[in-house]
C-alpha cells in the first residue's frame, strides 16, 4: 500500500509542478510517460491549471512558510544544501496544495457539476425566455464533424454567461477553445478543454452578458471552427 501511496504522491507532485511551470526536463519526461500510459493525466493537469488560475497571486498568503535555512558560515551565505532543501519544501508545498485543491474541484465536478446538458435541463428546467437569469437554454449545434456528438446550453448570470458543453468523439489530447461571439462580431474567450476518449463535460464562464451573445463556437488549436451554436436574441 505504501508503494501505491508514494506513486500517488509523486503523480500529484509532478502535476502540481507542471501547473506552476516548475518541472525539470527529467520530470517533464516522467510526466509525459505517465500521460502516455494514462489519458486522465492530461485532464487532471488541465484541472490543476484552472485551479491555479483562480488562486491569489504569489505573496498573497497561500504559500506555507519555508523552514529556516541551515547554519550560516562566517562570512558566507547559507549552506547550499540548506537553500536547496528550503526551495524543495516550498515547491512541494505549492505543488501538493494545488494538487489537493484540484482534486477537490475534480471530485465535486464528478459528483455534481459534471452532468450532461439533458440532465442539467431536467434538474433545473428552463423558466422564461432567453436571457432569464439562471435558466438553461439548449442550443442547436451546427456543423458537428463526423463521429462527434455535442450538446450546448447557455445560462445567464448577473456576472456573465455560462456555457454548458457536453461533447464526445473529439481526438484525445487535442486542445479546443470555447468562444462566445457577440452580435457585433467581437469575441469573448470562455476557456478551453482537451479532447478525450470519454465524453467531456464542461461548465465554462465568460464575462459577457447573455443579451450580447449571438453564438457559441468551439475551435481547434489552429483557430479552425469545429462546431457552432446560434444563440437566440434576448428581448429588450
Amino acid at each position: 500500500m505504501s508503494g501505491v501511496a508514494e506513486e500517488g504522491d509523486r503523480r500529484a507532485e509532478l502535476l502540481g509542478a507542471a501547473a506552476t511551470g516548475d518541472l525539470s526536463p527529467a520530470e517533464a519526461a516522467e510526466l509525459d510517460a505517465l500521460a502516455a500510459a494514462d489519458p486522465s493525466v492530461a485532464e487532471e493537469l488541465r484541472a490543476h491549471r484552472e485551479v491555479l488560475a483562480a488562486l491569489p497571486p504569489r505573496g498573497s498568503g497561500w504559500d506555507e512558510p519555508v523552514p529556516p535555512p541551515g547554519p550560516v558560515l562566517p562570512g558566507g551565505p547559507p549552506r547550499a544544501d540548506a537553500v536547496t532543501t528550503g526551495a524543495l519544501h516550498r515547491r512541494r508545498t505549492a505543488s501538493r496544495w494545488v494538487g489537493a485543491a484540484a482534486a477537490v474541484v475534480v471530485g465535486a465536478g464528478i459528483g455534481a457539476g459534471a452532468v450532461t446538458v439533458g440532465r442539467e435541463v431536467a434538474d433545473r428546467p428552463v423558466q422564461g425566455p432567453p436571457g432569464t437569469l439562471g435558466a438553461v437554454e439548449e442550443l442547436v449545434v451546427l456543423g458537428e464533424p463526423e463521429g462527434v456528438r455535442a450538446d450546448v446550453a447557455l445560462v445567464a448570470h448577473t456576472w456573465g454567461t455560462e456555457t454548458v458543453l457536453d461533447v464526445a468523439g473529439l481526438p484525445a489530447g487535442r486542445e479546443y477553445a470555447v468562444v462566445l461571439v457577440r452580435g457585433d462580431g467581437a469575441e469573448a474567450g470562455s476557456g478551453s478543454f482537451l479532447g478525450s476518449r470519454v465524453p467531456v463535460e464542461c461548465r465554462l464562464n465568460a464575462a459577457v452578458l447573455r443579451e450580447d451573445v449571438a453564438a457559441v463556437e468551439v475551435r481547434d488549436a489552429d483557430g479552425a471552427l469545429v462546431l457552432r451554436s446560434e444563440a437566440p436574441a434576448v428581448a429588450g
